[in-house]
């Protein structure tokens, strides 16, 4: 029998890449550039604000690029660094100048969490509570894979935007492969290995040791509540969130009704304004020339929500699993040990302090994920998210695949009232020419082109929609592996390795990246990637039989491949529960 017979999936997934990759082949177009590149160069230089901005600049080259057909993009490079960007209008006339005098001020965020010592630091604490030993493992070049990203950090802050975004292509690609890989692939056992912060702390006893924990947690949370509500320099995506949150106060749709001080600060979903409508009561914001301390905070607040939601999973996983031949691992262990890690990730503490919603993307993911046994709160709670940011709308095939009856008609039933509530909304404010309005300003997440995208650095953009293709297979090939494989559907590590691999592959295919999306998925990377270890000595893997029938809310942060027996030699097992209990 061929291989595409003996997998649906695959052959599904084939199918799709196929016929999505011919046609995003033929409708791909780079944006129009309404003034040619030369003309917008020398009109740009014309320009007694950019003249003014480039003033004690050295430049070596410029490019153009079209952004939405009306607009475009002029660049000054000393060499490969970025020293000014120039917003043009079709007319030649110059919106807005940003210039750089210095290589070391960061682009957003607070210039603290840019610091080598609080990068080093930050990233060796990480490598500490994911790592394990011995170091001959996969999950030891998961570690430097998602740690390769400092160098995206470092070369963007010092304005190197192609050499930045290069640098995004092996991580990327890593840990996008061995996500699929681990949600798809067959189910190996995993070797027995030890925490790295367990060898560290060999000689403290498990009190000792959560004490520890506990108090690098504690000054984590200290660091980001200073340097994240403290931050100078905020992401526009901050501004624009609370403008038109603002508008939304006094009853104006922000499509087509926000200042022009952030370029496209439309486009966004709804539900991007409407829930930081409590922070703008409390601050309104109208201009970049007003304090947005309240998007900080909740930035902040938002960060520490995704930690302490994957830290949940974690302990409530290691709950089930025999640690060590003499006794068991306590389960605070291991989530403190998630919190960490997830918090000293050192991209984490500049998205926080850029003030962007990515976090809060990421804490709503997680939370759909911890509510999975709970079908109309977890897809209501995906819903909500997809009107937050688009992104997490591919993964509601995933959410539905594995439901049955009652099940899948509370989980429609979320989806539709979220989104009809959005709807609702939109027409409330803006009638129905509101949701045209809304088509048109969301649009430009499509159609734009940015440097900061691998494609656009490597010259491949023409490639981009087979990379695009490829995402959409993996969905699909997803959903049908999650529609007849009950053991998978009932293994939220897997679920949550599929979810981290789509989000990965959509940033990776859009035409602009920035590390502050990678928010979306770290707690999804904390739970597939990194979770509680097998230890060296312990017992055999779980077999995939007693999987199939575990119960789907008590096995978060067990990694199936990795899971130690729950049933003692000669001991009766425990009763069957069902996979969708209600």
């Amino acid at each position: 029998m061929s291989p595409l017979r003996r997998s649906p999936a695959l052959a599904a997934a084939l199918c799709v890449f196929v016929l999505a990759g011919a046609a995003l082949t033929i409708t791909h177009h780079e944006p129009r550039q309404p003034i040619p590149t030369r003309v917008a160069i020398a009109d740009a230089l014309r320009s007694w604000k950019v003249k003014q901005a480039l003033t004690g600049l050295r430049f070596t080259g410029a490019s153009a690029s079209g952004l939405d057909g009306r607009n475009e993009r002029v660049s000054f490079f000393d060499g490969s660094r970025m020293v000014a960007d120039v917003l043009m209008r079709s007319d030649g006339t110059v919106a807005q100048v940003g210039s750089y005098h210095s290589s070391s001020v960061p682009p957003y965020g607070d210039w603290i969490a840019y610091e080598p010592p609080m990068l080093i630091g930050l990233g060796l604490l990480f490598a500490l509570m994911t790592g394990v030993a011995p170091l001959r493992r996969a999950r030891n070049l998961d570690v430097l894979a998602a740690l390769s990203f400092l160098a995206t950090v470092v070369l963007l802050a010092r304005h190197y935007v192609g050499a930045s975004a290069l640098s995004t292509v092996p991580g990327m690609l890593w840990l996008t492969f061995r996500c699929a890989l681990r949600g798809l692939g067959r189910r190996r056992p995993a070797p027995p290995s030890v925490p790295l912060f367990d060898l560290l702390t060999r000689g403290l006893t498990p009190r000792e040791r959560r004490r520890v924990l506990q108090l690098t947690l504690l000054v984590l949370v200290l660091i980001f509540v200073m340097v994240g509500v403290s931050s100078p320099s905020a992401d526009d995506v901050a501004y624009a969130v609370m403008e038109g949150a603002t508008r939304l106060i006094h009853g104006v749709l922000p499509y087509g009704h926000l200042p022009g001080d952030v370029f496209h600060g439309d486009t966004y979903p709804i539900l991007s304004y409407a829930l930081y409508v409590p922070v703008a009561l409390l601050e309104p914001v109208n201009t970049i020339f007003s304090s947005v301390d309240g998007a900080l905070a909740a930035a902040v607040l938002a960060a520490l929500a995704a930690a302490g939601a994957a830290a949940w999973a974690a302990r409530g996983g290691a709950a089930r699993m025999k640690r060590r031949p003499g006794g068991r691992q306590p389960a605070e262990l291991a989530g403190l040990r998630t919190a960490v890690a997830l918090l000293s990730f050192p991209p984490l503490l500049i998205t926080a302090s850029a003030g962007t919603t990515d976090p809060a993307l990421g804490a709503l993911v997680i939370i759909a994920l911890l509510l999975w046994r709970r079908p109309a709160l977890s897809s209501g709670t995906l819903a909500i998210a997809g009107w937050f940011k688009l992104a997490p709308f591919a993964l509601v095939p995933l959410w539905l695949a594995p439901r049955r009856g009652r099940e899948l008609l509370c989980a429609l039933g979320a989806l539709l009232g979220i989104s009809l509530a959005s709807l609702g909304l939109i027409v409330a404010l803006g009638g129905t020419g509101g949701l045209a309005a809304m088509v048109h300003a969301i649009g430009y997440q499509f159609d734009r082109e940015s440097p900061q995208s691998a494609w656009y650095a490597l010259g491949l953009l023409w490639l981009q929609p087979l990379g695009q293709a490829a995402v959409l297979a993996l969905i699909i090939a997803a959903t049908v592996q999650l529609w007849r494989d009950r053991a998978l559907a009932a293994d939220p590590e897997r679920i949550a390795a599929l979810a981290a691999a789509i989000l990965l592959g959509l940033q990776f295919t859009a035409s602009q990246w920035a590390f502050m999306y990678l928010a979306w998925a770290l707690p999804l990377l904390g739970l597939s990637l990194f979770p509680e270890p097998a230890y060296v000595g312990a017992a055999a893997a779980t077999p995939p039989s007693a999987l199939a029938h575990a119960p789907i809310g008590g096995s978060f942060g067990v990694e199936p491949a990795e899971a130690q027996v729950l049933v003692e030699p000669g001991s009766a097992p425990p009763p069957v529960q069902p996979v969708w209990a209600p």
